[in-house]
């Protein structure tokens, strides 16, 4: 198993794991925000968005046929 095979498993199933983590960073978001730990409630935001993002590219690119078969077509 190589680099790009994880990569692809990775890419494949990414609501099973962005979706999950996105909610929890928003709550941690929301914690540090009211304790005013601004810098740290940034963090978490900055990885809210990213898996947001993510999940958003994920659709965008057909799910998870779509995103392998993508990938695949770009790097060979």
């Amino acid at each position: 198993m190589n680099l790009f095979d994880v990569t692809l498993f990775v890419a494949k199933y990414i609501p099973f794991w962005a979706v999950p983590l996105g909610l929890t960073s928003v709550h941690f978001a929301y914690l540090f925000w009211l304790k005013d730990y601004r810098d740290i409630a940034y963090a978490w935001a900055t990885i809210t968005l990213f898996c947001l993002t993510l999940t958003i590219v994920y659709f965008l690119m057909g799910g998870p046929d779509g995103i392998t078969y993508k990938l695949t077509q770009a790097f060979s």
